[in-house]
């Protein structure tokens, strides 16, 4: 991780070249050789400038904006629980604690029991404990369908390819913001060494990496989101 002041910035290390290594944030620096080829991703959340975090807001204000009732609530939660041992599960906490900034009076009981528990699913380190939260959490909402496992593997390419098209898919984009989204993807990189040679994966992958960095009306004038979905429908091809 190299940090300026106190700007965090992913890194890849890559080996085998003395080339100076250009960051997402246009700085360059050197590197020694090293012996064999390897990439190591570093990952801390995006900087965000004012411009990305309000477009973040304004999302999840027209996203809550939809929740109304105990119903809408529980219909909220449960758009995000089918995707447990699919995506991070503390990706998926994080969206549930979006519950927070609705004033639903009627509602308030079961947001405040909701995200009591989504944020000890956050806070908890130990996975079989988390598990045991999640089915807490689902009961709470009323929700029939069984969670067994909340853990998952990003280390094979199918998995990250079925990963990748899960988080491109309509549904997705409607539950997470693009930079969010973009994040995730680039966050890949700490799972799976994803090679120039991949040609449809690197190029999703480096997309992601200028996304997540973008203004919302960037990302729409750019086109570049619509080109990593378009991508990823080619994944299923290869």
């Amino acid at each position: 991780m190299i940090t300026f002041g106190a700007l965090s910035i992913a890194v890849i290390l890559a080996k085998g070249t003395d080339k100076p290594l250009v960051l997402r944030s246009g700085h360059a620096i050197s590197l020694p050789i090293f012996p064999e080829i390897l990439y190591h991703i570093y990952m801390n959340k995006p900087p965000f400038n004012n411009l990305i975090r309000n477009d973040i807001d304004m999302f999840w204000s027209n996203r809550l904006g939809l929740v109304h009732s105990v119903a809408d609530v529980r219909s909220f939660v449960c758009e995000y629980l089918p995707l447990l041992g699919i995506d991070y599960d503390t990706s998926i906490a994080e969206a549930i604690l979006q519950l927070q900034r609705i004033d639903v009076v009627e509602a308030q009981p079961l947001v405040s029991e909701i995200t009591a528990l989504a944020k000890l699913i956050y806070d908890e380190r130990d996975t079989s404990t988390r598990l045991k939260l999640w089915q807490q959490l689902a009961k709470t909402v009323g929700y029939d369908k069984e969670i067994s496992k909340i853990d998952i593997n990003l280390t094979s390419r199918s998995n990250v390819v079925k990963y990748i098209k899960v988080l491109l898919s309509d549904n997705c984009m409607r539950m997470w913001t693009a930079h969010d989204i973009a994040y995730k993807i680039v966050n890949l990189m700490a799972h799976y060494d994803i090679t120039e040679d991949d040609r449809l994966l690197y190029e999703i992958w480096d997309l992601a990496t200028e996304v997540e960095v973008m203004t919302l009306a960037g990302i729409e004038k750019s086109g570049k989101l619509d080109e990593m979905i378009g991508l990823s429908k080619e994944l299923g091809r290869t």
